[in-house]
């Protein structure tokens, strides 16, 4: 009897060490993004992994490679494995190519990952032109209007054209309109529609 008594206690201290231990931990957090190299027009997407939940939400900071900083973003969390993904692609006139580090904490844990943006000529186009464009096409626009899209998504260099001038001639084929019509209804992707911009002005389809 006495055996089982001293088996009954070194498990009641076992238990209750072992309680301690976990009432006193620390909740472990790991975080990772979905790629390690994204391109322009990408998405952003990063997990989050806890031990446990807590009344905390995760802030995470970014970071670029010249050191800038953004300012906290607080996600509330509900599950032990979480992933979210952002709203909007990375775009050129956002976001400069390089190293991007994540920094997270969440309940006094601090966990991190980076992630590469590179420029691989791939044209990711914001969505603020396709508004524009549809705006325009509500009533009678006139090539002008046009043109003056095509010139800022050449001057904040969103699409690339080497040696380009800006001219007082404005010249866009009426059928390239319908192409325009196309790519804000999504039936054109952003590249297909920035490759095939740059091909008509080196060529002089084009005049903006």
């Amino acid at each position: 009897m006495r055996w089982q008594r001293q088996t009954l206690v070194l498990v009641c201290i076992t238990l209750l060490v072992l309680g301690a231990q976990y009432s006193f931990a620390t909740p472990s957090l790991k975080i990772s993004t979905s790629k390690q190299v994204y391109e322009y027009g990408d998405f952003l997407s990063i997990n989050f992994q806890v031990s446990e939940i807590t009344s905390n939400t995760i802030i995470i900071h970014i970071t670029d490679s010249s050191n800038k900083t953004s300012q906290p973003i607080n996600l509330p969390i509900s599950k032990l494995n979480s992933t979210i993904t952002t709203p909007l692609p990375f775009y050129k006139i956002n976001f400069n190519p390089g190293i991007y580090r994540i920094d997270a904490q969440y309940s006094n844990v601090t966990a991190s990952t980076s992630f590469d943006l590179v420029d691989s000529g791939r044209i990711a186009i914001p969505m603020e032109f396709k508004s524009l464009v549809k705006t325009l096409q509500q009533g009678s626009a006139a090539d002008k209007s046009y043109a003056a899209v095509i010139r800022e998504l050449i001057n904040d260099g969103t699409i690339n054209i080497p040696r380009y001038n800006q001219t007082d001639q404005v010249q866009i084929p009426q059928w390239f309109k319908k192409d325009i019509q196309w790519w804000s209804n999504d039936s054109i992707s952003d590249n297909d529609f920035g490759m095939s911009i740059q091909y008509l002005i080196q060529k002089g389809i084009i005049l903006v």
